[in-house]
């Protein structure tokens, strides 16, 4: 009876932590008289039955976590033995670095002569709530299931703990939770979850980015350009001040989970000592004079070109145009991303949505604090490798001489490998605000840099709007959305219309969502949408100076809106020009191929002796794609499928004596190009063509023009494509990627 209880990992290992309702939730009792035998046990009461970790079941107590799970809500739990409490509550007690005594321990004079008992009892309420949902998982999972290193979100939120294997030492094969701590019993199925027994309590951090890089003592010539800078301020930064009280439901009046507070995090790209040796710089000044070199006279960078603006190599480095200020502020984003989370990784926990098709490697942009500049972070050998690297350029990348396939690597080749990060044990640490990830090179914003994004630029929300990141939302699966939402849907999240900074609501009634990873058609199995009469503007992510065409991404469906795009370059409606007619994203699933703007790519027929029929020709949608792009519409990427539906993940061959076959491979499987009708497909739709320039704002603006609340929009993602490879008429076309 116990399998009809215990939720069973069978293909995947989920390790996300999710947050909890809050602690004035009434909690019901399990009633185990029709479903359990006596030996079966609540998580509480095995932890309470075990004397090695009678100190852990008291700080459980001490906040009533004790009763939280002990309800039917499922839980993973890492359980500290005695032993192992001990030292990290001294540590806490003995802590001078926080900004309140003991971090809120009583003190005592004879702490040192105290038992365990004795000194869990002097923790305050709060601290042991702390402690309590950073061991709690809001999913359960067994350790035959973890794969290489998994970064998983705790109960509170945005935290994360690291869950790898112990390579060497008297752990060594053992399962390593933040590097630190062993389990060594796990894989105890109770009741309501899963108990897995460790060494001791799982340290973290919870010093800001800045201290934290300060502790880690191989930062020294960094960390004093960044304090130099006043960047370190930034640092500080945890949450925005606002508290938002929005409560909002899906379509069918489901209540969803909506965040009440919006966590300010930041991740930080840093050379330790020993790289900047390896390259000549041995101390700040040798930094100082590097910068000179690098920032002086940058050609490249359009935005000062743009603005005429004076480059500094004085000694005032909180001038933002100070090379020394120029350099720290291109190491720092706006959102902070553990090492497995930059990039759609193919892990134990996407494994079941995962839906890049032919070999694609994730490619994600993001903003720096380098004014207007973008930093491109590429995965490639996502499913073995994983290898990151920052700014790679490749040459002709989004570009193919082969059709149906990424092209070949001879007419592909890598100009710059790009700047790797660091991906072993400890090189990447968790802050209370963010992460610092060590690198492997010298990181710039150098011709190189912006020569890399001379390609279609792909850019989802999820990364230019970085509260979704920073609040544990993105790559969350339902299962831990729904324990945010106390038990409730956890497909959607909902949003208060002030809670982007680079959103601008006009309209009250405009609701905001994101879909998480799940079975949507959408690039890495997520999504951003809405409905109702909604009129809004997002602010675009900066791009070098060019042409470029202008496009969204958009599943055709029933309930898909007619809408007017608008361009301009504030959040004033008044700044806002109209681009082209308005877009109707509505589909009739009745009626075989309508479709606003797409067309059905056709094949000839012939009968065989048979009778039977067979396909004599087909140019596999490629004059129906020029056809279908000169009245502003593309079918979608063939890099992706509907999330979960993916089977062809292996890279296509090409055969030259046949220009289509691979393209005829790709027609027919489960890529969101190929795929036609309701509830499948989905398309792009060029939104302009017209000159961006890196040093101007732009916002597009998007309006619902029918007075329908059912009608939706969706904001998977845009794209930026320079018309040279839009309109190419060389052998090299764009790519269906």
């Amino acid at each position: 009876m116990m399998k009809n209880i215990i939720i069973k990992t069978r293909i995947i290992l989920v390790v996300s932590f999710a947050c909890l309702f809050g602690m004035t939730s009434c909690y019901e009792e399990p009633d185990g008289s029709q479903l359990f035998s006596a030996e079966d046990l609540t998580l509480s009461q095995t932890i309470a039955q075990d004397s090695r970790l009678s100190a852990f079941y008291s700080i459980l107590q001490k906040c009533g976590y004790d009763k939280k799970i002990s309800t039917y809500m499922k839980y993973t739990c890492f359980a500290p033995i005695n032993e192992g409490v001990e030292p990290y509550i001294d540590s806490l007690y003995y802590d001078s670095n926080k900004n309140f005594p003991h971090n809120g321990i009583q003190e005592s004079a004879n702490w040192g002569g105290l038992s365990l008992a004795e000194k869990v009892s002097l923790m305050s309420d709060s601290l042991c709530e702390d402690l309590s949902k950073y061991h709690l998982s809001g999913e359960t999972f067994m350790q035959m299931n973890i794969s290489g290193a998994t970064s998983c979100s705790t109960l509170i939120t945005g935290r994360n703990v690291t869950v790898d294997i112990f390579r060497d030492g008297v752990y060594a094969g053992k399962t390593s939770l933040n590097g630190r701590s062993a389990i060594i019993d796990g894989d105890i199925e109770t009741l309501n979850g899963v108990l897995h027994i460790c060494t001791g309590l799982i340290p973290r951090s919870d010093r800001t980015v800045d201290d934290q890089m300060h502790a880690e003592g191989d930062f020294t010539i960094f960390h004093a350009a960044l304090q130099l800078t006043g960047l370190d301020e930034l640092l500080k930064i945890e949450k925005k001040d606002t508290a938002y009280n929005y409560t909002g439901t899906d379509r069918d009046g489901n209540a969803l989970y909506c965040p009440t507070e919006c966590l300010v995090k930041w991740t930080v790209f840093a050379e330790t000592d020993e790289v900047f040796k390896a390259n000549g710089i041995n101390s700040f000044d040798d930094l100082k004079a590097k910068c000179a070199e690098w920032y002086g006279n940058p050609t490249w960078y359009d935005y000062v070109q743009e603005h005429g603006i004076q480059i500094s190599t004085g000694d005032d480095y909180t001038n933002e145009w100070n090379v020394v200020h120029m350099f720290v502020a291109y190491h720092i984003l706006r959102a902070g991303m553990p090492i497995d989370k930059i990039v759609y990784e193919y892990n134990s926990k996407t494994v079941s949505t995962w839906n890049l098709c032919f070999g694609y490697e994730p490619q994600e942009y993001f903003e720096t604090m380098l004014p207007n500049t973008l930093m491109k972070i590429w995965e490639t050998s996502p499913k073995t490798q994983k290898n990151l690297f920052i700014n790679r350029y490749r040459r002709n990348n989004t570009m193919t001489e082969q059709l149906g396939t990424l092209g070949d690597d001879a007419t592909h080749p890598i100009v710059f490998e790009g700047v790797p990060i660091d991906r072993s044990s400890s090189a990447s640490v968790e802050t209370l605000n963010g992460y610092i990830h060590r690198i492997k090179g010298i990181l710039l914003y150098n011709q190189n840099a912006v020569s890399a994004q001379n390609e279609r630029l792909r850019l989802d929300s999820s990364t230019f709007l970085y509260e979704i990141i920073n609040n544990g939302i993105r790559f969350a699966t339902s299962t831990e959305v729904s324990v945010m939402n106390s038990g409730g849907d956890g497909n959607r999240v909902a949003f208060d219309n002030a809670y982007f900074e680079n959103i601008r609501c006009y309209n009250p009634g405009t609701l905001l969502r994101f879909n998480v990873m799940g079975a949507w058609r959408a690039n890495n199995s997520d999504q951003f949408q809405g409905w109702n009469i909604y009129d809004f503007a997002i602010k675009l992510p900066h791009v070098p100076t060019g042409t470029y065409e202008l496009r969204i991404v958009y599943p055709p469906m029933v309930r898909g809106g007619l809408m007017q795009f608008y361009l301009g370059n504030s959040s004033s409606q008044n700044s806002m020009i109209a681009q082209g007619i308005p877009f109707d994203a509505c589909a009739d699933p009745t009626i075989e191929g309508n479709v606003m703007g797409c067309e059905r790519i056709l094949e000839e027929y012939a009968t065989d002796e048979s009778g039977a029929q067979y396909a004599t020709g087909s140019d596999f949608g490629v004059e129906s794609d020029q056809r279908m792009h000169v009245r502003g519409y593309m079918r979608a990427p063939a890099s992706f499928s509907r999330g979960g539906s993916n089977t062809v993940t292996d890279k296509l061959s090409y055969d030259p004596t046949d220009i289509y076959s691979a393209a005829k491979n790709v027609v027919g499987s489960t890529s969101c190009r190929s795929e036609w009708g309701y509830g499948t497909m989905m398309l792009r739709r060029i939104i302009c063509t017209q000159r961006f320039e890196q040093g101007k704002d732009y916002w597009l603006r998007i309006k619902n023009l029918v007075d329908n609340e059912e009608l939706g929009w969706s904001f998977d993602f845009i794209e930026f494509c320079p018309v040279s490879i839009a309109n190419s008429s060389s052998t090299m076309k764009e790519d269906w990627y």
